[in-house]
Order: structure tokens, then sequence, then C-alpha cells
């Protein structure tokens, strides 16, 4: 059977045979299913969130300040974060993390038809 290309962008590619993705290769006949995982919510800088916002009226507002700040982006980081998981036999492999979600779900969406049609 002669491989077929079924995405290609920048470092990641999908054929009917392989997958790459930044710089690793897997062969799509190892690999069960593929998922990608969303992270849990980040209590605890949630709660360094809520310190720095209790902090804000007192003297030490400039602490809250920075506080809120670094805990405010942290979260939003986090809450972007997409791991793209490759499932064999052997286990779960992390293939991918990225917060470009488009990617991580276009790579998912491509991987599941080279499995589905091999």
């Amino acid at each position: 059977m002669e491989e077929t290309t079924i995405f290609q962008e920048g470092s990641s590619l999908v054929t009917s045979s392989r997958i790459e993705i930044d710089g690793q290769t897997f062969a799509v006949r190892n690999v069960g299913s593929v998922k990608v995982d969303k992270p849990g919510r980040p209590w605890f800088a949630g709660f360094l969130f809520v310190v720095g916002l209790a902090m804000l009226p007192g003297k030490a507002w400039v602490g809250g300040v920075m506080l809120v700040g670094a805990t405010g982006f942290w979260i939003w980081q986090q809450v972007r974060m997409r791991t793209l998981v490759l499932v064999s036999g052997g286990g779960e492999t992390v293939a991918l993390k990225s917060t470009n979600g488009l990617l991580v779900e276009s790579l998912r969406r491509s991987i599941a038809q080279a499995i589905s049609t091999r």
C-alpha cells in the first residue's frame, strides 16, 4: 500500500503509515488510539490569585499586584495547554504539549483517520 499524507504542518506530519511530531516518529500500526488531555483547574494558582486580591487594599498592595499578575498569567497559560497522547499496547505516550489547540486537535483528528484506514 502506498503511503499517503494526511496532515502536514511545520514539524508535524501524519501519513498512512507514520506519525512525526517534533522529531519523534511513531508507526501508525503501533498506535491503538489517540486523545487530547486538557489540564484540570489550577487550584493552587487560584488560591494565590485570591491571596493577591486580598493584599490589594492594604500596605502590601505592590506585592498583591505582582501576585495577581503572575498567578493570572500562570492560570491563563495552564488553561490553554493541551496534551496529545498516543495510546498503544505499551501504555500512553505524550507526543506533544502545546497551547495551540487548533494544531493539537488537527493532529488528533489526522491520527485517528490514519488509525482507522490502516
